[in-house]
């Protein structure tokens, strides 16, 4: 008998043991490779390309900088956080989820600039879904570029169910992804409100008799 429960014993031990090595195993972020973007110094701590095989982004945000790339055989674009203007959850012709500049005044009024062009593009490229064609999920970068200032990283664009498996694992990077940019325009406008204070303290020192 006391064989029986010593052996039982060691099983759920080695159950328990098992089971916390998984839920360890699983909670563990995954090493991100320390390799240069080709033609650049860029190392991303987190880097994905679009669905559609077009546009793709890269962060680091230990040194605040984002990295577009409007196709495989372009020249990526660095940005420091300071020219990250806004980011777009789109889907099926709906924003979802919207980061925009709040400091400072000239970075803001750029961004209202660019509405027209932006709703122009949601039309254009969500025009089969919001038809009912297809599903499609898009992210829209916006960044201070005279020449080329939005870029669409797509996550999903085919027929299928929403609220399926697809469907809800594309929504889901989508959403990271958008968070993740969202935080960094968050840090871009502290910065720029810290900028501001420091100033304001040093004038207020220097006028001070």
């Amino acid at each position: 008998m006391e064989v029986i429960f010593l052996f039982l014993a060691l099983v759920v031990t080695i159950t328990i043991v098992g089971l916390l090595f998984i839920l360890g195993q699983s909670h563990k972020t995954p090493r991100t490779s320390a390799k240069k973007i080709e033609g650049t110094d860029f190392i991303p701590s987190q880097m994905y390309m679009g669905n559609d095989g077009l546009g793709g982004l890269a962060v680091n945000e230990r040194t605040n900088q984002i990295c577009l790339f409007q196709s495989p055989t372009s020249s990526p674009r660095l940005f420091p956080i300071a020219d990250l203007i806004g980011s777009f959850l789109v889907k099926n012709g709906e924003i979802l989820g919207e980061g925009k500049r709040g400091y400072p005044k000239e970075v803001v009024t750029y961004g209202k600039e660019l509405h027209r062009q932006k709703e122009a593009l949601i039309n254009s490229l969500h025009m089969d879904s919001a038809n009912g064609g297809t599903q499609r999920i898009d992210l829209l970068v916006i960044v201070h570029d005279q020449d080329d200032p939005i870029l669409a990283i797509n996550f999903l664009d085919m027929e299928t169910k929403e609220g399926g498996i697809l469907f809800e694992k594309a929504l889901s990077t989508a959403k990271h992804w958008h968070y993740v940019l969202d935080g960094l325009i968050l840090e871009a406008d502290r910065s720029v409100q810290l900028q501001s204070e420091t100033h304001q303290e040093k004038e207020l020192v220097e006028t001070t008799p």
